[in-house]
């Protein structure tokens, strides 16, 4: 059986990041922002992992140094949320993403 890739369309790109990741040093590669640009930057989510293997103390600094390096990105619409291994938490931003994109 052929599937016909004509009629579909991406509703949106989860670029996700590790949290343990101590090395966030420069904002995400170009590429993202050729294939969003600015103005469909809202279907673009970044979404931060491994929140059960850092403590609070550890996780919400180098979060907010991700929010600092993806400034841009989130100025112009994109969005960054936490998925914590649970099904609510990745039913809600697949949800965010499809419905709010």
């Amino acid at each position: 059986m052929q599937h016909s890739h004509k009629k579909d369309k991406v509703t949106g790109i989860l670029y996700l990041l590790n949290i343990q990741d101590n090395r966030w040093t420069k904002p995400p590669p170009n590429f993202l922002k050729d294939i969003c640009g600015d103005r469909t930057a809202r279907h673009l989510m970044f979404v931060t992992t491994h929140w059960d293997e850092v403590g609070s103390a550890e996780g919400k600094p180098r979060e907010a140094q991700i929010q600092h390096l993806l400034q841009s990105f989130l100025s112009a619409g994109a969005r960054i949320d936490r998925f914590d291994k649970r099904t609510n938490s990745a039913w809600r931003i697949i949800d965010s993403l499809v419905n709010d994109s």
